[in-house]
């Protein structure tokens, strides 16, 4: 039987932690978690992706680099087993609104076949598998492939309603995230207590929150201009669905399509590819001469 490995760094001591737990079974489980993690995700690295587009300190030149060598900078995959529970968190979230929508027939989108492998489009719930005539049980959702080729971005959308021209993105809410992106709104919502110090009101932060993570509409307005430009989709707003982790209340919000809002991001993914093409470096525009962490992890591997 072949050795277990996992690579140095934060994931190796968390699972040496795990071999210390007092309970073997809860150990074993960690373990076998974060060796899953640390496995290739088969996540493409030929194409930009617009979760990584639309944040802050996108860097340019890491893009080329990976667009060029096709591979992550070394030790780019850090997790714990925490944030491991909180990504299979945010699955189980999305399959159960994806269910539902199903049901519904309301989806569109990508499917996948479990007993021929092959994924096929329909513009609702099929009824069998397109390619093999599987039963309906064989099928399942596989989401909305955005692509704009000549730009090499590739990104996927949680699902798509034409008849609501509508994308559809699902997210789960937790402190963590807010203290991330709006640590103002959290604040504004801690109350003292005498037993633990400062802890949130949730009611009230629940009841407050009005609008969907900053992050999020800007990666959806970029799926919207893909939808628009590249996909032949009808789409004028996205759909949000929201769960709130702490007390598994929902909400709903739109967000109304801005042609503008991505013109900046896609004029870069066109210089980008441009530098990839004649296989000339750009400049990192976070950080000028001297680099930012992200493309200092790819001159570190030369």
């Amino acid at each position: 039987m072949a050795s277990r490995v996992v690579k140095g760094g934060p994931a190796l001591t968390e699972y040496l932690n795990a071999t210390k737990s007092a309970e073997p079974l809860y150990g074993d489980v960690q373990k076998h978690v974060l060796e899953k993690a640390m496995r290739p995700s088969g996540r493409r690295q030929d194409v930009l992706h617009p979760s990584e587009m639309v944040k802050a300190d996108w860097c340019h030149l890491a893009a080329f680099h990976r667009l060029r060598r096709q591979a992550e900078p070394a030790e780019k995959r850090r997790t714990t087993f925490t944030r491991e529970n909180i990504f299979q968190e945010g699955h189980e979230t999305h399959s159960k609104w994806q269910r539902w929508f199903t049901e519904m027939g309301r989806l569109a989108g990508d499917w996948h076949c479990r007993a021929c492998d092959q994924i096929f489009w329909d513009d609702q719930t099929p009824t069998c598998c397109r390619v093999c005539s599987a039963s309906r049980r064989c099928v399942e959702y596989a989401e909305v492939p955005l692509n704009a080729d000549p730009l090499r971005i590739g990104g996927k959308a949680d699902g798509y309603s034409p008849q609501d021209s509508a994308l559809i993105e699902i997210k789960t809410l937790g402190l963590g995230s807010l203290r991330y992106e709006r640590p103002e709104f959290l604040e504004r919502y801690m109350v003292e207590t005498e037993e633990f110090g400062k802890l949130p009101d949730l009611t009230r932060l629940w009841r407050d929150f009005r609008r969907p993570l900053p992050s999020a509409v800007r990666q959806t307005q970029l799926y919207m201009y893909l939808c628009v430009h590249f996909e032949d989709l009808e789409v004028d707003r996205t759909v949000f669905f929201y769960d709130f982790k702490s007390t598994q209340e929902t909400k709903s919000f739109t967000v109304t399509y801005d042609e503008g809002f991505s013109e900046p991001l896609i004029e870069a993914a066109a210089a980008i590819v441009d530098c990839v093409k004649s296989d000339t470096a750009p400049r990192c525009n976070i950080n000028g001469r001297s680099g930012c962490p992200s493309c200092i992890e790819f001159k570190e591997q030369k």
